[in-house]
């Protein structure tokens, strides 16, 4: 099992070069202190998400060695199939085989609207160019029909590092797009927000859809994450500002498993700590990670330790800090503590 970080940090944060900054000493954090993954994610019309996922990759990239760079998500549909292909192949051979791709739907309409995207048939775009990109990572040349996008003899040059191309992981949480996963992923990513027991079952019917699909599952989930040895001084930093963007992502329609809550006012921080957060001391947060992985079966995890209103960069790095060396080598003997604290 690894434990990875997503960045999900905009335009509310502060001002874009200096977030942008922070966002690479994260990056550069992760890679030092023992994370396996230091990915982007976006919005297209939002002060909350910056827009252009892929382009951050490959500054992570130049300023990492170790972990892997890409997407957790990259709405698909919003791309032409065969310049993402070259891209993530681009990034790939940068980072020397480190790219992952996370790769979703999305779920705003103006995500959509803001790139002159059709809305409607977004299922079908995005199941084409999954296909799309594992066929362009594969092949010296290959051609491509279907309702949406048509390719006659084409090639990404150069291909990737990856002798099977560079790892594709779909988000979703509707059936239809849990099925596509098991039937074309090679993993499926969860949300941020969804509670345990929501994971749990939808981690079982995306394993039947790999078993019908003749794939291996793989589960990656999403977390927000704040570490602590003080409750009070975290709930100050982190407790607040996580409950705002929590409420804030109800109201996007990103959380949809809380019964009899019908305005984003009703959610409580308990609720969330109860188990959809990752909060707590270091052996608290090993023991949450330990519930998610026996009951839900997850096998890798990315926590967000900032989201788009807070904390602070410089809490942001104490927090990974504490959590690379007193979360992490209780999750993996592999991490070395003694390299981690040089």
């Amino acid at each position: 099992m690894s434990v990875g970080v997503l960045f999900t940090q905009g335009l509310v944060t502060g001002d874009p070069h200096t977030v942008l900054g922070e966002i690479l000493q994260q990056a550069e954090a992760a890679d030092r202190l023992g994370f396996s993954h230091a990915l982007t994610t976006e919005h297209k019309y939002s002060d909350e998400y910056f827009g252009s996922p892929l382009h951050l990759s490959f500054a992570i990239a130049a300023r990492t060695q170790r972990v892997k760079v890409g997407t957790a998500i990259a709405i698909a549909p919003l791309y032409n199939p065969i310049e993402l292909a070259q891209d993530s192949a681009m990034l790939d051979q940068l980072s020397g085989g480190r790219a992952w791709l996370g790769l979703g739907v999305g779920y705003m309409p103006v995500d959509y609207s803001t790139v002159g995207v059709s809305w409607d048939d977004r299922a079908q775009r995005f199941d084409e160019t999954v296909r799309i990109l594992r066929e362009a990572h594969t092949s010296d040349r290959f051609s491509f029909a279907d309702e949406v996008y048509s390719f006659e003899d084409v090639s990404v040059i150069p291909r990737p590092v990856q002798p099977t191309g560079v790892p594709l992981h779909l988000a979703a949480w509707t059936p239809g797009g849990i099925r596509r996963a098991g039937r074309l992923a090679d993993g499926w990513i969860t949300n941020a927000l969804m509670s345990l027991d929501t994971m749990t079952a939808m981690a079982g019917q995306y394993r039947e859809a790999a078993a019908a699909g003749g794939r291996d599952p793989h589960v990656t989930s999403i977390r927000f994450c704040w570490p602590y040895r003080d409750r009070e001084a975290a709930l100050e930093k982190f407790g607040d500002t996580a409950l705002a963007m929590a409420r804030t992502l109800f109201d996007y329609g990103a959380i949809t498993d809380l019964p009899g809550v019908t305005s984003s006012d009703q959610i409580t921080l308990e609720e969330f700590v109860r188990d959809r957060f990752v909060f707590g001391t270091p052996d608290e947060c090993v023991d949450t990670i330990g519930r998610f992985r026996d009951q839900a079966g997850v096998d890798d995890f990315l926590m967000i330790f900032r989201y788009p209103t807070g904390p602070d960069n410089a809490a942001v790095l104490e927090a990974m800090e504490l959590f690379g060396t007193e979360v992490l080598p209780q999750l993996d003997p592999a991490v070395d503590t003694a390299v981690v604290q040089a």
